[in-house]
């Protein structure tokens, strides 16, 4: 008896979780999609007024010291792109540029960065230009920093 009313239990459980993201859009299937959409593709909806903003999901690396892990770096940032399609476009290879990102990020913070000293955002931000350039060419999109935050131990 146990055993069914925990199975019951459970199923309902996935059941209101699953339809939770239905009802929190409103339930309208164009608004579903286009979250699903933008969620897939690891990106975020940018506030009002900014519709040429492509909003990244934020990256963090460990910061070392020789072998020893002294820190944290926090990094968020976004893509300028006035051109719709290549906005659109730029969204589809959102997996590619956050890994991309994320490995130089992970570069700098693991053996360029000095634990105690300001990161050097112009060398960090030319890196991450170079990349989104080479994924999604030359002058369509630019990259910009929203914040860079250190957590040294």
């Amino acid at each position: 008896m146990i055993q069914k009313t925990s199975i019951s239990i459970l199923a309902l459980s996935l059941a209101v979780f699953i339809g939770t993201p239905a009802l929190a859009n409103g339930g309208g299937k164009n608004k579903e999609k286009a979250v699903a959409e933008k969620s897939a593709f690891g990106v975020m909806k940018a506030s009002a007024g900014s519709e040429n903003f492509l909003v990244f999901y934020p990256s963090a690396a460990t910061i070392f010291a020789g072998y020893k892990p002294m820190g944290l770096m926090h990094f968020e940032y976004g893509l300028e792109i006035k051109d719709d399609n290549d906005r659109e476009r730029a969204a589809k290879l959102a997996p590619r540029l956050r890994e991309a990102y994320a490995r130089l990020l992970a570069q700098y913070a693991g053996s360029l960065y000095t634990p105690g000293e300001v990161p050097d955002i112009e060398y960090l931000s030319a890196r991450m230009q170079s990349a989104t350039d080479r994924i999604i060419g030359k002058g369509k999109a630019q990259f910009l920093v929203s914040t860079l935050m250190v957590n040294d131990h």
